[in-house]
């Protein structure tokens, strides 16, 4: 994953903690994230794990687990992955239609 910083803010109500905004927190990139409860949470991208307990708002996440070494930052995501069996290739594209 590439991370370019885009710019940095300090102060939490500023809005970084808004759904789809990338943090780096001591140089590791975090998504805020809902899931499909309602609840919102902070995914590490560097491992794909949870690293907060659910929240019921984005105020309660920012005011629990916020710091104030998190940036916003822009991250553009590269995924590279091979189903078994398939040649690996970023610009085959095959669509499979169930009968």
């Amino acid at each position: 994953m590439e991370i370019e910083y885009k710019n940095s803010v300090k102060d939490i109500s500023e809005g970084i903690y808004k759904v789809g905004n990338v943090i780096s927190r001591f140089g590791s990139p975090f998504l805020v994230a809902r899931n499909d409860a309602g609840f919102y949470c902070l995914v590490d991208l560097s491992n794909g794990r949870i690293f907060t307990p659910n929240c019921a708002t984005l105020q309660i996440l920012a005011e629990g687990y916020g710091s104030v070494g998190d940036k916003l930052v822009k991250a553009k995501l590269i995924v590279d992955y091979k189903l078994d069996g398939d040649i690996e290739d970023e610009d085959a594209i095959e669509l499979v239609e169930n009968d």
